[in-house]
């Protein structure tokens, strides 16, 4: 049996590439290993968020809020899927008459969401969001700041908004996925689904209404509308990372973002080589990057003090 320290030190995002490794092995190794590795995951976040959740109303209750009691004070039903480490703080400021929350998803992480409505939320590695306990009868508003998969529960007379640093999404009930990294100056959104309409804020009343398998994007202050081209980008819910004939540059900008890292290219000429596959997100970067450099030369080194990776001898 593995040692339960691990796992939590695992769970803290503070392992090792040999520990993390061990803790791969010792789950492909049988079933029951899986099955504990996650109960133990759950365990984890859930003595966390009462932790949390204690702390923020200890003038108001003397005694240890329980998991299901938390549940209920906010408002939603949270299902922790990945194996990272899930931050749930409660912010002061008020939304329609509602507190606010906030997660924090780590780097190279992912979380799904059900809030009040039923609407179910994926959010990706690096996203901070923020949701009300709950929604007015005549809007339902949150705030992203990284990259969200909506599935949005229908209800015409009460419309879902995404706010973000660029602009927002306003919808009744449909899919769509929004990526918006405000550290990346981005903001983009593709429709599966329904209809939705885009607008930036700087002018909030030009609103474009985008159909499935289309999307939107910012592109030189201005919205740009397009086919989507490559569904894979949105594997990331389910725990992958896919690069359809990508370049070494983009690849690395993507996995920058991801396990949030700064990744440094010491070559003024980068290869023309393009790459196809994907990778677990449980498998961290220095797993991609190995797996890389069998299809394109090229050797890093980590300089863990300033936590840069350099790429050379290309």
């Amino acid at each position: 049996m593995i040692n339960k320290g691990l796992l939590h030190k695992f769970f803290e995002g503070k392992t090792s590439i040999s520990e993390e490794l061990t803790i791969r092995n010792w789950m492909d190794e049988n079933p029951e290993n899986s099955a504990f590795f996650f109960n133990e995951r759950k365990l984890y976040d859930a003595v966390l968020l009462n932790k949390n959740a204690s702390t923020n109303i200890k003038s108001k209750q003397k005694n240890l809020i329980t998991w299901s009691s938390f549940i209920n004070v906010a408002a939603v039903v949270l299902f922790v899927i990945t194996t990272g480490l899930l931050i749930n703080k409660h912010l002061e400021n008020k939304n329609n008459d509602s507190q606010l929350h906030t997660l924090i998803v780590p780097p190279g992480q992912r979380i799904n969401l059900i809030l009040a409505d039923n609407s179910s939320i994926w959010l990706n590695a690096n996203t901070t969001f923020q949701y009300p306990s709950k929604f007015s009868k005549k809007q339902r508003e949150v705030y992203l700041d990284g990259e969200g998969y909506f599935e949005v529960s229908a209800n015409k007379k009460s419309p879902f908004i995404v706010n973000t640093t660029k602009g927002g999404v306003k919808v009744t009930g449909t899919t769509f996925n929004v990526s918006a990294y405000s550290k990346y100056n981005k903001f983009e959104t593709s429709l599966f689904s329904g209809n939705v309409g885009v607008y930036l804020n700087s002018n909030e009343d030009e609103i474009i209404k985008i159909r499935p398998t289309q999307k939107a994007t910012l592109y030189n202050g201005k919205l740009t509308v397009a086919k989507i081209k490559d569904y894979d980008e949105f594997l990331w819910r389910k725990g992958l990372i896919a690069f359809n004939n990508e370049k070494l540059d983009e690849i690395l900008a993507v996995l920058g973002q991801y396990f949030d890292t700064r990744i440094e290219i010491k070559s003024n000429c980068l290869p023309d080589n393009t790459y196809t596959g994907k990778f677990r997100q449980t498998d961290g970067i220095d797993y991609a990057l190995r797996v890389l450099q069998r299809s394109i030369h090229f050797t890093y080194e980590r300089d863990d003090e300033k936590q840069i990776i350099h790429i050379k001898n290309i």
